[in-house]
């Protein structure tokens, strides 16, 4: 998942990206490091919050 860089792309710390969206700040760092399932809805809160596709967070599961 992409969500690390994307997330440094859009200048967020993982603390305003967690306050964007509702959780806290170690949920984020475990769905960054793949220690914590992710929810389609929460995955599309997170785009939204970084302002990118669902498709960039995805894009290295898929490939």
């Amino acid at each position: 998942m992409q969500l690390r860089q994307a997330r440094l792309n859009a200048g967020l710390t993982q603390n305003a990206l967690a306050e964007a969206i509702g959780c806290s700040q170690s949920d984020i760092s475990r769905i960054e490091s793949g220690q914590r399932d992710i929810t389609l809805e929460r995955l599309k809160a997170i785009a939204a919050a970084l302002g990118v596709p669902v498709a960039q967070l995805l894009a290295d599961e898929v490939a």
